[in-house]
């Protein structure tokens, strides 16, 4: 059936497995959950369990699906399955979801209504056109921002709600007219022939649930499928699965609940949580041998993930016994805590390198320290999850002139491009072109085909036919045009080069390497993909996240937010700012599901750590003024004996006594600076919540309405009596409660 796989590679495939995961790979028929703990081998589960199932001759490689998150990780798993079997196999479909969804879509585009080469918006795209749509039907941006409505929108998406179910459910004048937004939103992007990420997965979704003959064809195809991180799939992801598991039932996910943190992207942790539900008979094997992290580390982040309701037992163990105990740094400032991790990075560079460190924050605005202390220290660093490179003005640019070439119904393409580089077709000519598509319901780019026929548009008749030439010329070749040929020949007579440094000469420098970057790129691409043509490209590299540009090779400290460091592993891992209302954030400490994902983040960054666990917490943290803050709730989550206090404040706050001090310390009964130097303890947030009836020394008699924060951060909105709302940090506002 396979003449290119040898049958003599199975036992090469089960060797160096640990039971469990043995057992996970052998087991082929019907629906298997796969607990992974973190750090267990779950991506050699994976990529052994398809090369066995091939080398078992139970299915053909085309029979085979296998989905994750990004690009990264479905190229990793590619490159391990062609190493395990000695040769790669192009017919084995191993890709992200939207990639998955993208490729079937462009086979079914007719059954949707659409051209194959629809065009896929990526977020700037997407918030243009709901501008536009905002602006279109008269409604104010401040009433209606368009981040706001297209968050909206996606959410609807992701729970598989198309416009004519949301407005059905719409109650009051916002949800109304967000839904008559939804509605005409998705009207113009049919009409651009293009598609925003999330319909990728709904359009698919329902393509399958409403087309029995396309759906049971797919059902039928894959006979074995396989799903990488199953706790961060959302429901239409869920649905999709669902759409696709034919009478074999032959799925099998793998992820690990406890690292389920995009619950404010739409990811729903109750998918692994009802596996067995879902799937009736369902085996669950559960990988508990951690291959990362030593005995200390694990201890550690078990310690604080224990707490957690919405979770599979599991006990983690490693045959690295012992390590070195967790470090924690008591700073007084963000800045000192910079100074600090600084100064221990250059311990940890005499034995480990750059490349194998990590700093990693709740937030991105806590970067800004660690960068000017690594600046002045000449570091080298880099920052994961920052502006991505398809994301920077000039490549925009240029790709609308791409999208554009591919896809001339793609209204927003058309409007970045018309008049960059400056061609004299002004906002009023593109406003009476926007107006002429609206009344003849068709696209920009047919008003400018037959610009002759409309004599509003006669003193830019010119303009507006050299424009159409020029895009035309590259129409005709790009399907026949090697890709990077081509852009190069667009970007020598657009004289982009020549634009970007007379804009700014400095700025224009860096803006010209990163169009040779580009170039560069597609020349790459080309040599992979000889036979590859310009819309391939397109579908390429709009899939591509901010994770896919990450340079592992370069001898760099990684800063980036903890959810951009999933997946990742350093010998030396930094997780700072563990304080109440930052991490956790302030919003979830009374919302218990979301504080249940903030500790499960907390478990994520641990154990993201191979060697060495440092942690940081500051006396105070500068936002919109100075706050007193107070540790966070998991560094006392974890057992004493585990950690090194390094108390880099005035030590006269806290005893200095190996034992007693820290335990102290880390069980809460401690005292800490007040801002203005004086000591006091802080009686816990428990006794003021919402509900409670507290009187105020000037405002009288009020009821806790709502509150924000915990600790010495603690801010409480009070309703008082004949005064009204007021905002109060509970610290200073010498409440008494009365009720």
């Amino acid at each position: 059936m396979f003449p290119y796989i040898r049958y003599s590679t199975m036992n090469r495939l089960l060797q160096e497995l640990n039971d469990a995961q043995r057992q996970a790979v052998t087991t082929t028929e019907g629906p298997l959950l796969v607990i992974a703990g973190a750090g267990s081998g779950k991506t050699r589960v994976l990529t052994r369990r398809l090369a066995y199932i091939l080398t078992s001759r139970l299915a053909r490689p085309y029979e085979l699906l296998a989905v994750t998150f990004t690009n990264k990780a479905a190229q990793e798993m590619k490159e391990r399955v062609a190493r395990l079997l000695g040769s790669s196999i192009p017919e084995l479909q191993i890709s992200t979801f939207h990639s998955f969804c993208a490729r079937l879509l462009r086979r079914e585009a007719a059954a949707l209504g659409y051209d194959s080469s629809f065009t896929i918006f990526d977020a700037a795209d997407s918030e243009t056109l709901i501008k536009n749509c905002i602006k279109e039907l008269g409604l104010s941006t401040e009433q209606f921002p368009a981040k706001a409505q297209l968050r909206k929108i996606s959410n609807a998406k992701n729970q598989f709600i198309g416009p004519e179910q949301y407005s059905s459910e719409a109650n009051g004048y916002f949800e109304e007219t967000t839904a008559k937004l939804y509605l005409y939103y998705q009207q113009r992007l049919r009409e651009c022939n293009a598609m925003d990420f999330d319909d990728l997965l709904f359009n698919t979704v329902w393509l399958l649930k409403n087309n029995p003959e396309i759906g049971k064809q797919y059902q039928q195809r894959f006979r074995y499928i396989m799903v990488d991180e199953y706790q961060d799939t959302n429901h239409v992801q869920y649905l999709l699965l669902k759409s696709i598991v034919g009478e074999h039932r032959n799925i099998c996910v793998v992820g690990d609940e406890d690292q389920s943190i995009y619950g404010w992207r739409g990811a729903d942790i109750r998918n692994i949580l009802d596996f067995e539900t879902d799937f009736p008979g369902a085996e669950v094997i559960k990988l508990e041998m951690n291959y990362r992290s030593t005995d200390v580390i694990l201890k550690a982040a078990s310690g604080v993930i224990k707490n957690n309701t919405a979770r599979k037992e599991k006990t983690l163990r490693t045959n690295q016994t012992g390590g070195d105990k967790i470090s924690l740094f008591l700073v007084n400032s963000a800045d000192e805590e910079s100074a600090s991790i600084v100064e221990q990075v250059l311990q940890e560079r005499m034995q480990y390198p750059l490349k194998e460190m990590a700093v990693l924050y709740r937030t991105n605005a806590q970067s800004r320290p660690l960068e000017e202390r690594l600046r002045r220290q000449s570091i080298p660093y880099q920052i994961v999850g920052g502006i991505s490179f398809y994301q920077r003005k000039e490549i925009k640019d240029l790709m609308a002139y791409l999208k554009l070439i591919v896809n001339m119904k793609d209204d927003v393409s058309l409007l970045r491009a018309i008049n960059y580089p400056k061609r004299g077709i002004g906002n009023a000519t593109v406003a009476a072109i926007q107006a002429l598509a609206t009344q003849n319901h068709c696209s920009l780019y047919e008003i400018m085909q037959e610009v002759g026929e409309y004599p509003e548009l006669s003193k830019k008749q010119e303009r507006i036919s050299s424009f159409v030439e020029f895009i035309e010329a590259y129409r005709r070749q790009h399907e026949t045009k090697s890709v990077d040929l081509l852009v190069m020949d667009l970007v020598k007579e657009l004289k982009l080069v020549e634009e970007l440094l007379a804009e700014d000469k400095i700025l224009g420098q860096t803006r010209v390497e990163n169009i040779e970057a580009f170039i560069e790129g597609t020349a790459d691409y080309v040599k992979g993909n000889p036979h590859a043509v310009l819309a391939d490209y397109l579908a390429e590299i709009s899939l591509y996240t901010n994770l896919d540009e990450y340079a592992e090779d370069d001898d760099k400290l990684t800063l980036m937010t903890l959810h951009a460091a999933k997946g990742l592993e350093y010998d030396v891992v930094f997780l700072v700012g563990l304080e109440e209302g930052l991490f956790p954030l302030g919003q979830t400490v009374n919302d218990p599901f979301a504080l249940e994902e903030e500790r499960r983040l907390f478990y994520v960054g641990a154990t993201r750590a191979r060697k060495k666990l440092y942690l940081s917490s500051s006396t105070t943290r500068h936002r919109f003024n100075t706050v007193v803050t107070t540790p966070s709730r998991f560094i006392k989550e974890i057992d004493p004996e585990l950690v090194e206090v390094i108390d880099n404040r005035n030590r006269s706050y806290m005893s200095t006594t190996a034992g007693s001090g820290r335990k102290s310390f880390l069980s809460g009964g401690y005292k800490q600076p007040h801002a203005s130097g004086m000591q006091y303890e802080y009686e816990g947030e428990d006794a003021i919540r919402v509900g409670r009836i507290v009187h105020h020394p000037t405002f009288g008699r009020g009821k806790v309405f709502k509150t924000e924060g915990s600790g010495e951060a603690l801010v409480l909105e009070i309703q008082f009596a004949g005064v009204g709302l007021k905002r109060i940090m509970a610290k200073y506002g010498k409440l008494r409660i009365i009720g």
